[in-house]
C-alpha cells in the first residue's frame, strides 16, 4: 500500500516541482531554478529507491495516474489552457505529463526485470561456487553483460530522441483547444511506446537510462538559464528542436526521471540478488548433508 500511495502522488509532485522551476526560469531566478530542480530529482530518486526496496507496483501506479491525467487533459474543454496553474499551462505543451507516464510505466517494467535478473544472478553465483568446490569440476565463467551495456546507451538515446522529436512536432496540437484530436494522436502514442521501451531496457542495463538522463539534464541548462545568460551556447538550437519547451523544463524532467529510473533498476537488481542469496543460504543452513531438513519446531 505504501508503494502504491507514493506512486500515486509522485507524478503530480515532480510535475509541480519542475513547473515551479520553469516559472523561476522565466523570472530569471537562478536560486529557485536550482532549488526546485534539485527537489524534483530528490523526490524522484527517493521514490525509485522505495520501489526498488519494496515493489515496482509504485512505478506502475504512478504511470497509470500520469496517463489518466493526460487523458483528462485532452478530454476537457480548453485542454492545456484550462489548467488551474500558470506553470501547468506552460509545462503541459512540452509533453511533460505524457513523458512522466511513459517513463514511470517503462521504469516499473524495467525494475521488475532487474529484480528477476538479480535473483538469477544469485542462483548462478551459488551454482558456480558449488562447482568451484567440487574436485575435478572446472566452473564456467559467469555470463558477461558487456553486450547489454554496449547496446543500452545507443538504444536509449535513439528511443528517447525519437520520442522527443515526435512530441515536439505533434504533442502541442493534441493539447491545443482549437485542434481536432484525430490527426494529433498518432505521434504522441508512438512517443509513449518508445519511451516505455527505452526505460524498460534499464532492466537489462542501467547505463543507457542514467547516461541519457544526465545528457538531457545538461541539454536543458541553456534554456533554463536563457533569461539569466541569453548568450549561453545551445539555447537557439534547443528552441529550434523543442519550440514548445521554451524553458527546457520538459527536457529537464525527462532527464531527471530517466536518471532516477536507471538508479532504481540498479538498486532493484542488487536487492533481488541480496534477498535471493539470503534465502538460498537459509535453506542450506536448515538442510543437513543427507538432504533431510531439520525441523524448526
Amino acid at each position: 500500500m505504501l508503494t502504491a500511495a507514493v506512486g500515486a502522488v509522485l507524478p503530480p509532485a515532480i510535475l509541480a516541482l519542475t513547473g515551479v522551476a520553469a516559472a523561476a526560469s522565466e523570472a530569471g531566478q537562478l536560486p529557485r531554478i536550482a532549488l526546485f530542480a534539485l527537489l524534483a530529482l530528490v523526490v524522484s530518486a527517493l521514490a525509485q529507491w522505495l520501489f526498488a526496496l519494496r515493489s515496482s507496483l509504485g512505478g506502475l501506479v504512478g504511470g497509470i495516474v500520469a496517463l489518466a491525467a493526460q487523458m483528462a487533459i485532452v478530454s476537457i474543454p480548453g485542454r492545456a489552457t484550462a489548467a488551474p496553474f500558470a506553470w501547468a499551462r506552460t509545462l503541459i505543451p512540452s509533453g511533460a505529463v505524457l513523458i512522466v507516464a511513459a517513463l514511470l510505466l517503462g521504469g516499473s517494467w524495467g525494475m521488475r526485470l532487474a529484480r528477476r535478473a538479480g535473483r538469477a544472478d544469485a542462483r548462478l553465483s551459488v551454482r558456480l561456487s558449488a562447482h568451484d568446490k567440487t574436485p575435478g569440476v572446472t566452473p564456467a565463467a559467469p555470463p558477461s553483460r558487456r553486450r547489454d551495456h554496449a547496446f543500452s546507451l545507443p538504444f536509449t538515446i535513439v528511443t528517447t530522441g525519437l520520442a522527443l522529436t515526435l512530441i515536439s512536432t505533434g504533442y502541442a496540437r493534441l493539447v491545443s483547444p482549437d485542434e481536432p484530436l484525430g490527426g494529433a494522436v498518432l505521434g504522441p502514442t508512438l512517443a509513449l511506446i518508445l519511451l516505455v521501451v527505452g526505460a524498460a531496457f534499464a532492466g537489462r542495463s542501467t547505463l543507457g537510462a542514467r547516461a541519457t538522463g544526465i545528457l538531457l539534464v545538461l541539454a536543458s541548462v541553456p534554456s533554463l538559464l536563457a533569461h539569466i545568460w541569453p548568450q549561453l551556447p545551445g539555447h537557439a538550437l534547443a528552441q529550434r528542436l523543442l519550440p514548445n519547451d521554451p524553458t527546457g523544463a520538459g527536457l529537464l524532467l525527462t532527464g531527471i526521471v530517466l536518471v532516477s529510473v536507471g538508479w532504481g533498476a540498479h538498486l532493484a537488481r542488487r536487492e533481488g540478488r541480496i534477498r535471493e542469496l539470503a534465502e538460498l543460504r537459509s535453506r542450506e543452513e536448515t538442510t543437513p548433508p543427507h538432504g533431510v531438513p531439520y525441523s524448526r519446531a
